[in-house]
């Protein structure tokens, strides 16, 4: 495969597989038995104490002040349960300079905000690393946020993906049985969570960790399919955002057979596209060895299916039985082997616990575009214009719902802020430090 390509003199960042690995894996990765593996690195040096709720030191080279802490939230659809979410910060450089709290989080989903905030220690743009504290944290479902983890689809559920017809299908009953099991399984396993995997719940954690930093106001850089969640935020708590970068912007508005259709790929798409192997992580040789062993700790294992369910299943429209959705899948303008793998992973959906309304087209209150209107200048979303995994007609989609500035890159590379594109780091660094009123609210912008 083909790495990204930089500029001489600036080595490939920490971060540089983080978006690439979830958003192209093409089935699950888990036990034959269905636990699934443990995130790698079994210890707690780098991450928070699972036993408290305050912040404790987790220092690195060159982020001495570092610190993390669990935050306990609850599971949500009127379960007693809780979870404990994962965080880390890393203060600003310069505290007389500082302006708040920056909370990233990468996509996937199934991607590790722990380890995104390490490499952002060490790659992401110096003005924002100077200014702002630093703040990741595993999604929950994720790393060691409660990670998800049912196995792979097995017997007459596996068997679709050879199937040579999925509208002649000989024994639905089978598969709709083996779907069934696959979920009941992951029900026993993981309980109400199951449920509540989807970016509505996403957003409702967001909110647990701006509580939890005690900022009145945040500052989001989201990527990829973290944008879902962060739209839903921006929606619900508009007061509570300073200022937002999306960079790979995901629209939602769409079946859901028609998205993660997309999100499979060859490998000359990902030659073209210039997304690195997604089975290693490269790491600059000079980062020290502290560093580098954090990041591989906090690495949390191959992006499970039943995360991919959880959450895909929840966000999107999709069929309401097994036969409507083995004929939209037959139906659909791709290659065989996209729908077969679909068809294989995906069956589980139709019979999904907390499937109600769909995300659809997320708008601000009143839906007439009024978020980021005032002032023009809260909400930044940025998108290459020929990325094939969140396409530019998408991203339009979004920044027209919330009048929103929408910079366009040229090519096709997927993560751009934070992987070295120095056009859309100055416009994401200008945004978020001094969050410039000079454009439309709704204006195009360009490289």
């Amino acid at each position: 495969m083909a790495s990204p390509r930089r500029r001489p003199g600036r080595p490939a960042p920490v971060l540089a597989l983080l978006t690439a690995l979830a958003l192209a894996w093409t089935g699950a990765c888990g036990t034959p038995d269905g636990d699934g593996p443990e995130p790698p690195g079994g210890g707690a040096s780098y991450g928070p104490d699972p036993a408290g709720d305050e912040w404790s030191p987790c220092p690195l080279t060159g982020m001495e002040r570092r610190e993390c802490r669990g935050v306990t939230v609850p599971v949500g659809g009127g379960s007693p349960e809780t979870l404990r979410l994962a965080l880390s910060r890393l203060p600003a450089r310069d505290p007389d300079r500082r302006i708040g709290a920056l909370v990233l989080a990468p996509g996937g989903p199934g991607l590790s905000g722990l380890q995104e905030a390490v490499s952002a220690g060490v790659d992401y743009p110096r003005a924002l690393r100077d200014r702002f504290d630093i703040v990741g944290y595993d999604r929950r479902g994720t790393g060691r946020s409660h990670r998800v983890d049912c196995g792979e689809p097995r017997g007459a559920l596996d068997r679709l993906g050879a199937a040579r017809s999925l509208r002649l299908v000989r024994d639905v009953g089978a598969v709709d049985a083996a779907a069934r099991d696959y979920v009941e399984g992951c029900r026993l396993s993981h309980g109400p969570l199951l449920a509540r995997l989807g970016s509505r719940a996403g957003a409702t954690d967001l909110e647990r960790v701006r509580r939890a930093l005690g900022e009145e106001r945040i500052s989001l850089l989201l990527h990829s399919y973290a944008t879902v969640a962060g739209q839903v935020y921006v929606t619900r708590h508009p007061e509570r955002v300073r200022a937002a970068v999306f960079d790979g912007v995901v629209d939602p508005d769409r079946p859901g057979t028609s998205y993660v259709l997309r999100t499979l790929h060859t490998r000359q798409e990902l030659d073209d596209e210039q997304v690195p192997e997604p089975t290693a992580r490269a790491v600059p040789k000079e980062v020290p060895p502290d560093v580098r062993a954090a990041f591989d700790e906090l690495d949390p294992g191959p992006p499970p299916l039943a995360l991919f369910l959880g959450v895909h299943c929840t966000d999107f429209r999709w069929p309401g039985n097994l036969r409507a959705l083995l004929r939209e899948l037959d139906d659909a303008d791709e290659a065989r082997w996209r729908t077969r793998t679909v068809a294989r992973d995906y069956a589980p959906c139709v019979h999904w616990p907390g499937r109600g309304e769909p995300l659809g087209a997320v708008r601000p209150a009143g839906g007439d575009g009024g978020y980021g209107a005032a002032d023009g200048a809260d909400l930044l979303l940025v998108n290459s214009e020929d990325d094939i995994r969140t396409p530019a007609a998408g991203a339009e989609r979004v920044a027209m719902r919330f009048r929103a500035p929408l910079l366009t890159v040229p090519g096709g590379r997927h993560g751009l802020v934070g992987f070295g594109n120095e056009c859309a780091e100055r416009a994401a660094v200008d945004h978020l430090t001094a969050r410039p009123a000079a454009d439309p609210p709704d204006a195009r912008l360009g490289c």
